[in-house]
């Protein structure tokens, strides 16, 4: 975590001025550094500014550090101290101590001692801020708070299937809160559709509002069976919800009844469209319901978004379905490395067609053929590295992800792409060697990406690389790289809070000022005003 906001007070400019430029060669310096230059200046920033950290000197005119401190604490206990002194007197640090101070630096301080002061007082932040997440989430109930363990245990299962076991531990912390002993379980995933954040009343900062209301309402809806449902807390679009009752025929037709009031209700009121995936019943909660869930949930690739889907609707595919001579076809083409026809077969292994035409196991089925092929192939050593090869196995929280076929397909295109980038590819021909650099572009767009090594890294000189460059994509490398930058950066400004600082750097400026002309010069607008006229 990067705390926000710092104020410093010293009666003593260049102490703060020094104190700042510090922070700068340490790389602690927030977005925003406040200065006062007594307590009573201190005081009435704090009191209209948000501050996360204070260092503040003991001795100043007016007020001093420790009332200071004393008149603020009560105010704003989220606030963490850091005392700077040159007085090494036993009675200073005793009071600090009592008041509760983060730390007590005597003058002159090192840059080794001010950094660990800082570094434990962001901790701090950071514990706190998930601390008032917690207990702010939801209602603040009290129920809520006694609640958090049970969901923190049902979210790792239902996160980690296959990682994290049902131990007779979490077995009895999920059944204390939530009935599965004897009983028969569905498992579910929920998400809130794309559409959600798209209407004029929320948009992606709203994700938390969006996920509270879902919640409220699904609870109120009456049920015979028994629900809960709990954030998935690694995706703010997602929820994990868990049904249960005595008898097997309830579950379903209930489950039916509670989605199509919850879809309505919402949909309705505050615009906000669902997409679940539903495992089928099995007499206690085991991993089979969680996989079952998130198999279900992938047809929303086939079927589309906004609708209920469940587990038992998936028909079994027969071998012979299986497209055993084009996934050898495609295997070929991997090891020859040959770009276009790899992607012709990717996307003809999985045109929207074919995948409606049998099912989502088919694609689960082909998608492991591939993996497996991918695996297997001597002439891709990406492969070799444990880091790529798990990244390669099937992993549901990967696929689950994804809105559609097209942005699947992509995503797996690239995953082979990927895979057979090796140095003894002199036999890729340039256009699909371009295809490889503009690949890599997209993958490392905030770095210094230089042509010369780009043509060298692709066996080409640098003036036919640049020429084939353009005739592929009709811009020069240089304008690729530009567009693709204030792409990103107009997505940063549309959808998150990063200051324009922060941007310029994330989509590789280290000159915010540079970046800020690139910006208005390309879009006719400056940063900020791009934001306002989009937020």
């Amino acid at each position: 975590m990067m705390y926000q906001s710092i104020l410093i007070a010293d009666d003593e400019e260049l102490i703060r001025q020094g104190i700042i430029a510090r922070l700068e060669y340490l790389k602690l310096k927030p977005s925003v550094v406040y200065e006062a230059e007594n307590g009573l200046q201190a005081l009435e920033i704090l009191m209209k500014q948000k501050v996360d950290i204070v260092i503040t000197d003991i001795r100043m005119a007016d007020m001093d550090g420790l009332t200071l401190i004393k008149k603020t604490m009560p105010l704003y206990p989220e606030i963490h101290f850091i005392i700077l002194s040159g007085f090494a007197e036993f009675t200073y640090a005793q009071q600090a101590i009592d008041l509760g101070v983060n730390a007590y630096l005597l003058k002159p301080i090192s840059n080794d001692a001010l950094k660990k002061a800082l570094e434990d007082a962001i901790l701090k932040l950071e514990e706190g801020k998930q601390l008032r997440q917690t207990v702010i989430e939801g209602t603040r109930s009290i129920r809520e708070k006694k609640n958090y363990l049970f969901e923190k245990n049902i979210n790792e299962l239902l996160r980690d299937y296959g990682k994290v076991s049902l131990t007779n531990k979490t077995y009895e912390l999920i059944d204390k809160n939530f009935p599965i002993k004897n009983k028969w379980v569905m498992a579910g995933i929920l998400s809130i559709d794309l559409e959600s954040f798209e209407q004029n009343q929320f948009g992606f900062k709203d994700a938390d509002l969006i996920q509270f209301s879902v919640k409220n309402v699904f609870m109120e809806i009456d049920t015979l069976c028994n629900k809960t449902i709990v954030n998935n807390l690694t995706q703010a679009n997602q929820l994990f919800i868990l049904f249960s009752a005595d008898r097997e025929e309830f579950l379903r037709k209930d489950v039916n009844l509670l989605f199509q009031q919850l879809f309505t209700i919402l949909r309705e009121k505050m615009g906000i469209m669902l997409t679940a995936g539903i495992s089928s019943a099995k007499n206690t909660l085991t991993e089979e319901n969680i996989k079952e869930a998130k198999e279900a949930f992938l047809q929303r690739m086939i079927y589309g978004r906004s609708g209920l889907y469940f587990y038992e609707d998936i028909k079994a595919l027969p071998p012979a379905h299986v497209p055993s001579s084009e996934l050898n076809m495609l295997r070929q083409y991997i090891e020859k490395r040959e770009i276009s026809r790899i992607e012709y077969f990717v996307n003809e292994l999985f045109s929207d067609e074919r995948i409606r035409h049998y099912n989502i196991s088919y694609m689960r089925i082909v998608w492991l053929r591939i993996i497996d092929m991918i695996l297997k192939t001597e002439a891709v050593s990406f492969v070799k590295d444990a880091k790529n090869v798990e990244k390669m196995v099937l992993n549901y929280d990967i696929l689950i992800s994804f809105h559609s076929l097209k942005e699947f397909r992509e995503y797996l295109y690239s995953l082979i792409l990927e895979s057979i980038q090796t140095e003894g590819g002199s036999d890729i021909t340039s256009k699909s060697k371009i295809k490889l650099a503009i690949k890599y572009i997209q993958d490392n767009y905030n770095q210094d990406i230089a042509i010369n090594d780009m043509a060298d890294k692709f066996s080409m000189s640098p003036n036919y690389f640049s020429a084939v460059f353009k005739r592929e994509t009709g811009q020069t490398t240089v304008n690729f790289i530009k567009d693709l930058r204030l792409k990103k950066a107009c997505e940063y400004l549309t959808h998150s809070d990063k200051s324009v600082v922060e941007i310029s750097k994330e989509v590789g400026y280290e000159d915010s000022q540079y970046f800020f002309k690139v910006f208005k010069k390309a879009t006719g607008l400056t940063p900020l005003q791009y934001r306002k006229m989009h937020m």
